[in-house]
């Protein structure tokens, strides 16, 4: 196999960049959504019950996106390296490795399903239960923040070839390909 393209992540973005555009996501999400939303439910009451529910959810947000991000690969076996870690001696951090080349679609579609199926249900969530739309639409923009990375990850694939293959490292990702007659 060929590389077609490298994408040092940690240095074409860095952490500092993506922190700065992850959360300036959240807050645009969140103010984009708000008014709309919340005037559609202008009738209802908003409650502040649950406020520990809420923050138990804000905590696990992130496992259960990174949970989420393994369960279309967890058939890969050992072409997947998974470690846990924890984070302030209670959060745990799941680290996901593709050690060796899936296909690009496999690996879009582990992108993508944490966005597709967390905000879906926060989403819905807003219009089943009113009185806590604030608390759904603040996790939505929180869990969209996070999704950033994984955004920027499906950028650079877009434009790959559709037959070609990606491989994780430390750094990022490459992208490969069976031979140069693919580059067409």
């Amino acid at each position: 196999m060929n590389c077609w393209k490298t994408v040092n992540f940690h240095k074409q973005y860095g952490a500092q960049r993506l922190f700065i555009l992850s959360s300036m996501t959240m807050i645009g999400c969140f103010l984009f959504l708000y008014v709309p939303i919340t005037t559609y439910f202008a009738h209802n009451k908003l409650s502040d019950d649950y406020f520990l529910l809420f923050m138990a959810m804000i905590l696990l947000m992130y496992p259960l996106h990174k949970l989420l991000h393994l369960l279309p690969m967890i058939h890969l076996g050992d072409k997947i390296k998974k470690t846990w870690n924890r984070h302030l001696q209670f959060l745990p951090v799941l680290h996901i490795q593709v050690k060796e080349p899936i296909g690009k679609i496999h690996f879009q579609f582990a992108l993508i399903i944490p966005f597709v199926i967390i905000s879906g249900l926060l989403l819905l969530s807003c219009f089943l239960f009113t009185s806590y739309v604030h608390y759904f639409l603040m996790l939505f923009a929180y869990h969209t923040g996070m999704c950033v990375p994984d955004f920027i990850r499906m950028k650079n694939l877009w434009r790959s070839p559709r037959s070609c293959y990606v491989e994780e490292n430390e750094d990022g990702f490459e992208i490969l390909i069976n031979n140069v007659s693919e580059l067409s």
